[in-house]
C-alpha cells in the first residue's frame, strides 16, 4: 500500500500538526511520552514535514508539542477511569482527525467510535486498521444525525481534543446540550 498524499491548505492537514506534535513529543521526551501510533501513523502519509521540522527546535513548537501529549494523557487518564465503572461504555471521539486515543485506552471491552469530517475518514480508513468493536462515522459534527448511532446503553464519553476552536461558541453549546438529552 502506497503513503496517502496530504494535500497543503486542506482540511486533511489541519490532523498533521497535533499528528506531528504527538510524533515529536514522544521523540524528544519518551521518558514522560509515548505514542506507539504517531510515528507509524506519519510514516504513511505523503507530506511535506519540512516545515514542521524547522520548527522542530524551537521553543514554541516544543512547548506546543508538549500541550498536545497532555491533552491526550489527560484524555486517556479520564477515560480509563470512566472505564473502570463502564468497561463496555462507546468512546465516541469527536473530530478524531488521526488520533487514536480510543485504541490506546482499550480495555478489550469498550467500543470505539470515531466521527469526523467524510474525507478525514476516508484517510483514516487508508491509515488506520479498524478493529472489532471500533466503527466511524463520516459527517459533520453540527449535523446530530451521527448520535442515532451510538448506543450509549453501557456508556458514554466522549471527547474532542481539538476540535471545538473550529466552531463558534453557539455550536459547541448546541452541540453539548444535544449530547446531555442523547
Amino acid at each position: 500500500m502506497g503513503k496517502v498524499k496530504i494535500e497543503k491548505n486542506t482540511v486533511q492537514e489541519t490532523l498533521i500538526v497535533p499528528l506531528y506534535g504527538r510524533k515529536m513529543c514522544a521523540e524528544k521526551f519518551p521518558e514522560l511520552y509515548k505514542d506507539v501510533f504517531a510515528e507509524k501513523l506519519c510514516a504513511g502519509l505523503d507530506y511535506d514535514f519540512s516545515e514542521l521540522e524547522k520548527k522542530n527546535n524551537s521553543f514554541l513548537y516544543e512547548f506546543g508539542s508538549l500541550e498536545a501529549a497532555m491533552r491526550q494523557l489527560n484524555i486517556m487518564w479520564e477515560i480509563k477511569e470512566y472505564l473502570k465503572k463502564y468497561p463496555k461504555a462507546r468512546l465516541v471521539n469527536l473530530g478524531c482527525g488521526l488520533d487514536e486515543t480510543g485504541k490506546a485506552c482499550d480495555n478489550g471491552l469498550c467500543h470505539i467510535v470515531n466521527v469526523d469530517f467524510p474525507d478525514v475518514i476516508a484517510v483514516r480508513k487508508k491509515l488506520i486498521s479498524k478493529q472489532d468493536r471500533e466503527e466511524s462515522i463520516a459527517c459533520d459534527l453540527r449535523d446530530y444525525l451521527w448520535m442515532d448511532a451510538v448506543d450509549g446503553t453501557e456508556g458514554a464519553i466522549f471527547f474532542a481534543a481539538g476540535v471545538f476552536h473550529y466552531f463558534k461558541r453557539d455550536e459547541v453549546k448546541a452541540l453539548v446540550s444535544e449530547l446531555a438529552v442523547m
